[in-house]
């Protein structure tokens, strides 16, 4: 346990994020992103990141609280989600007019990526992207894979089916999802396939897959030993695939796993792996 020097921003209306120096006039910002149960200060590598991109590029790490933060993200969505992501952009971008904002997001904040960069909605871009640890929601649930599971994901699909999405799922629905509140959507959305969250899953085609629309730099950094992807899933190959379907103008070079990371890097010793990659990301498209 330790203490974080820096500025908290109050962005929009009870909702904030933390600043991870106390530069006043920050020029190139990295906006993070948490996922499923995380808020500020609960992904272990975000910390050395903040410092070393501040050492090492002059660049400010933000990290974004927002609606679905902790256990709030089963009544929420990606929708929602970026729509925060936006207001916090808008409150930097007028604030400090900086260059440069990249946007990273792990695990469930890299849903929170690569939809607000193919977002057509999304009034307020940004330079680049980062995503770390996207795994498929739907593989590590598996929710099909026991005759409860289908029970009660069949109660969810009809009930979107009859536009009756935002309504809480059951207490049986809420132990298989980590003892949090679910709506309908939420549910749908991270357990079946093309679900809003399902950008990741190894079974996804080629037509399905959407890394080709995204139209600015990206880094994928994938965890080798990531608890959260099934052992069936050969890492190196779905990384090729993702790459195989992206633009190679905006696919990283850096791109790739660490080997023997979590899903979080929590492992001190490969921390600054991951932060040379995002660094060598940076320099090579001269963010």
């Amino acid at each position: 346990m330790t203490s974080h020097s820096g500025i908290l921003h109050e962005y929009t209306f009870k909702k904030v994020a933390f600043q991870f120096d106390l530069n006043p006039n920050p020029t190139k910002i990295l906006v993070f992103i948490g996922g499923l149960t995380d808020g500020l200060l609960t992904v272990p590598y975000v910390p050395k990141l903040a410092q070393r991109l501040k050492d090492e590029l002059t660049w400010t790490t933000f990290q974004i609280q927002f609606t679905s933060s902790f256990n709030n993200w089963g009544i929420s969505n990606l929708t929602n989600d970026i729509n925060d992501i936006e207001k916090l952009i808008k409150y930097l971008r007028e604030k400090y007019s900086p260059s440069k904002i990249v946007i990273m997001g792990h695990s469930t904040g890299s849903q929170d990526v690569i939809h607000y960069l193919l977002n057509k909605q999304t009034k307020t871009p940004v330079d680049a992207g980062i995503m770390q640890a996207s795994v498929s929601d739907r593989s590590s649930f598996n929710i099909n894979a026991t005759e409860k599971g289908r029970e009660l994901n069949e109660i969810a699909i009809k009930l979107c089916e009859e536009g009756r999405q935002d309504e809480l799922l059951s207490y049986e629905h809420m132990k298989m999802s980590w003892n949090t509140p679910i709506t309908a959507f939420r549910w749908n959305s991270l357990m079946n396939k093309g679900g809003q969250d399902d950008y990741f899953s190894d079974d996804l085609t080629m037509e399905e897959l959407k890394f080709s629309e995204i139209q600015v730099p990206f880094l994928m950094v994938f965890s080798g030993s990531d608890e959260f992807i099934p052992k069936s899933v050969d890492k190196n190959k779905l990384l090729a695939k993702w790459k195989e379907n992206s633009n190679k103008e905006f696919w990283s070079k850096h791109s790739g796993l660490i080997p023997g990371a979590s899903h979080n890097v929590k492992e001190i010793n490969l921390q600054d792996s991951l932060c040379s990659m995002v660094i060598n990301f940076i320099k090579e498209f001269n963010l």
